[in-house]
């Protein structure tokens, strides 16, 4: 396991959506020093979908951990999520992760809800 999740955060706007599993909670943070913050082992991972302007255009999808960084176009997309209560795993180019969850059941109907609406390219299992 890459790390437990302690926070869930989505994001979803006119623009785009992003959901960001962290380690650590928002309110923990701002307790921090700025030096505490800049050395931070936090652990985290961020998925976007970025709406096109233009409709020729692609959706952008970005990925980005405490691990990695990678963006990757829809029509290049190999994203695979498998999510259940107790664990969240997600394998793209390059990379794969699997995070331990701790979710309430909103919670997790919420990620699932918007994995299915706003990423759909994403293949689930």
């Amino acid at each position: 396991m890459d790390f437990q999740c302690e926070e869930l955060i989505i994001e979803d706007g006119e623009f785009g959506c992003t959901i960001t599993f962290s380690d650590t909670k928002t309110s923990e943070v701002q307790y921090k020093t700025a030096e505490e913050i800049m050395n931070s082992e936090e652990k985290y991972l961020l998925i976007q979908r970025t709406y096109p302007e233009d409709d020729d255009e692609l959706d952008n999808y970005h990925i980005e951990s405490s691990e990695t960084d990678i963006e990757l176009l829809s029509d290049e997309i190999e994203i695979i999520v498998e999510i259940d209560p107790k664990r969240f795993k997600i394998q793209f180019p390059g990379a794969q992760l699997e995070i331990g969850l701790n979710l309430t059941n909103k919670e997790l109907k919420n990620l699932e809800r918007i994995l299915k609406s706003r990423f759909k390219d994403i293949q689930r299992r």
